[in-house]
């Protein structure tokens, strides 16, 4: 004979199924923060590794340090050219020196083997990294760049691995971070701020808020 579930049973039952949704949520929230920041610490390391074994020295171009390898922050724009919150950033270096990276001089990202690259449309070709697209893959909606970061929504190293606030000023020293640089991302599940400290490059997670 089949034996039902009783009242008190069932009961039971709702009871643990909702305290362990209660358990799992947030768990599943911080972990997305944590990876979030766990890739762009990454990201921002590997940036001052290329510039540290690829030093863009070159005597006979009083320009050469805007080839210095960034890590950009930039939004998507819609047909409207009108910015929105949607974030992504590109890894690379501007080998034409005209104020930007291109896919030409972008990097390869080691866990996919694609470019660190996409336009600002954020129509991702097949052979661009779906993880630059941080509005999608971890909801961030807003990021704030601290004064030392500079103006500019990106980070460039130089051979030595000191973080720069540009590449574009005529004096390149003049764009050397000289206090921590924190980043700020906010996303649907939280916030944490990303420390570059000045001369060293050191790159770190300095407060995550869930």
């Amino acid at each position: 004979m089949k034996k039902a579930f009783t009242l008190l049973e069932l009961v039971i039952v709702m009871v643990v199924v909702s305290i362990i949704s209660v358990l799992l949520i947030p768990r599943f929230a911080d972990s997305k923060l944590t990876e979030a920041a766990d890739q762009i610490i990454s990201h921002i390391r590997y940036t001052q590794h290329l510039a540290m074994i690829d030093d863009r020295f070159d005597p006979s171009d009083e320009f050469w340090y805007k080839t210095r390898w960034q890590i950009s922050f930039r939004q998507c724009t819609e047909d409207t050219n009108k910015d929105t919150n949607k974030w992504y950033y590109v890894v690379g270096r501007d080998i034409d020196k005209n104020g930007g990276v291109d896919k030409n001089g972008s990097a390869i990202n080691p866990s996919d083997k694609k470019y660190l690259f996409t336009d600002n449309q954020c129509d991702l070709a097949d052979d661009e990294s779906g993880e630059i697209l941080i509005y999608k893959k971890y909801s961030i909606n807003k990021i704030e760049f601290a004064k030392a970061c500079g103006s500019n929504q990106y980070i460039s190293f130089d051979q030595l691995g000191r973080p720069y606030q540009s590449t574009l000023s005529n004096d390149s020293s003049l764009d050397l971070i000289h206090g921590p640089c924190e980043i700020k991302f906010t996303s649907d599940n939280g916030d944490f701020t990303i420390t570059i400290e000045p001369e060293t490059g050191y790159t770190h997670l300095s407060e995550i808020n869930y």
